[in-house]
């Protein structure tokens, strides 16, 4: 069984409720009931869609080391990919699970800040191990291209998954 936690309105008082927006834990008399959910004072007094793309400091904290971690691993993956036949498809692929990585560390709040930390953390290992190297080594820039489309795709597929509507 896990750890009670401690409402962040009132520390003395344990809880194992936290807002469905937010996720900080909060007590009976704090929490609020919505359409969507028990939430904290603080969430339920905005509308729903205000909440759409708003993300807390801690929130950005874990989007970026969900970013900064796709972008070491996406180093390996790019090196791999491009030898392998349909590598757009799979950059697609791998744009999805980093987008949606992102999301996820973000609370699934998605919005601008989400799009960027994901659009940067799949275009830094395109630009690493692809972009950059081609263009220091002259590759004419019609060759350039078969690494600038995959980066691409991979890019708005990340920024997708966390738009919000």
């Amino acid at each position: 069984m896990s750890e009670p936690m401690h409402c962040y309105r009132h520390p003395k008082r344990e809880t194992r409720v936290s807002c469905a927006t937010c996720g900080r834990p909060i007590c009976t008399e704090c929490m609020r009931q919505t359409e969507v959910g028990i939430k904290c004072p603080d969430d339920a007094r905005l509308p729903r869609g205000a909440q759409a793309g708003v993300m807390k400091r801690n929130q950005v904290l874990k989007s970026v080391l969900a970013g900064i971690g796709i972008a070491v691993i996406g180093l390996i993956f790019v090196a791999v990919v491009y030898r392998l036949p349909f590598s757009w498809l799979l950059s697609a692929a791998a744009g999805f699970g980093a987008g949606t990585l992102v999301n996820r560390a973000g609370g699934r709040n998605g919005g601008p800040i989400a799009m960027l930390i994901s659009v940067v953390a799949v275009v830094t290992p395109f630009l690493a191990v692809r972009v950059v190297p081609a263009i220091l080594m002259g590759v004419p820039a019609g060759n350039l291209v078969f690494a600038i489309i995959p980066m691409v795709l991979a890019a708005v597929t990340a920024a997708v998954v966390n738009r919000q509507v």
